[in-house]
């Protein structure tokens, strides 16, 4: 049986809808939001702020002035503040992962890389000044380096975490959902890096999101990462499949994690989670058909 641990987890997800995590997406692909703010003059720190978002050369700057000056700002303001800065960092990720993405630049991280690498320490072991330029540029920015079938910049989604106290409750969520992902993706090179539990577990978070803030700013980028959280749930990742690969059988540990979710979370939780009660149906079908993804699976997993 699973530890209470995530006993509690799914019950305080479902019952009612929020769930906080501690750790640390970037799985999600939020689409940038033009965001208008309120027609009030604006403080001053909201002002400086928005001034230095301007540029991507000093988005690290109004990341700090944020870290310093956003307990100065009205709630609104600090939700804008927070929702640009987001959105300023993804608009300019494309062309922070192609300039990375050198050859020249992957050669030299590669060499002196190791696992969970900070971008600054990185910047210090290579050897070739262009390559320390690009990593103190995007380090400059605010970003991360990741490794994900080759070295990436990463939104830090951790760090968002101290403008928590300032933001409204759906943000202050959001930021936590973001940052479990940031901090241990789900999915690395298209293998599964968490385990069946953790993976029903983050999509039940999302589905939780997704009922509850239907006014949020950030409930259409939930809604995408509970779609790929599901489709996780129900076909695993490409090298992870749910179901062997050779003999069609669903995965022992996946079945067992399931069934152990699905048993502690009880009729009335499972009733309402739409994912959960699909995933009650769709362990009946599995069982009936030899544990095995027969056509029949695969119809009902098509129709979902």
């Amino acid at each position: 049986m699973r530890p209470t641990r995530f006993t509690r987890s799914l019950a305080a997800a479902l019952a009612s809808a929020l769930l906080l995590t501690s750790t640390g997406i970037t799985i999600l692909s939020a689409f940038p939001q033009k965001i208008k703010a309120a027609a009030v003059k604006p403080t001053t720190a909201f002002s400086l702020f928005e001034q230095r978002l301007q540029k991507p050369s000093s988005l690290g700057l109004a990341q700090a002035t944020l870290v310093n000056r956003i307990g100065q700002m009205t709630q609104t303001e600090a939700n804008l503040a927070v929702l640009h800065l987001e959105n300023a960092l993804k608009a300019y990720l494309p062309t922070a992962t192609k300039r990375m993405n050198a050859p020249i630049v992957q050669l030299n991280i590669k060499n002196i890389y190791t696992t969970g690498m900070p971008m600054a320490l990185a910047r210090s072991k290579v050897r070739q000044a262009e390559v320390r330029m690009v990593l103190q540029d995007l380090e400059g920015m605010g970003y991360k380096l990741v490794e994900d079938g080759g070295f990436v910049p990463a939104i830090p989604y951790k760090s968002f975490k101290v403008f928590k106290p300032y933001v409204s409750k759906d943000l202050q969520v959001y930021i936590d959902l973001m940052a479990t992902e940031s901090e241990q993706p789900a999915v690395v090179n298209r293998t599964l890096q968490v385990d069946w539990y953790e993976v029903v577990e983050r999509a039940v978070q999302y589905e939780a999101f997704v009922q509850t803030y239907k006014n949020s700013n950030r409930n259409v980028a939930m809604q995408q990462a509970f779609e790929v959280s599901k489709r996780l749930v129900f076909n695993g990742s490409p090298n992870t499949p749910l179901f062997d690969k050779k003999t069609q059988v669903i995965l022992l540990k996946a079945a067992i994690a399931y069934e152990n979710t699905l048993s502690e979370a009880g009729p009335e939780q499972i009733e309402g989670s739409k994912l959960l009660t699909q995933l009650d149906d769709f362990l009946l079908l599995v069982e009936k058909n030899g544990d095995k993804r027969t056509q029949a699976v695969i119809d009902y997993l098509n129709a979902l």
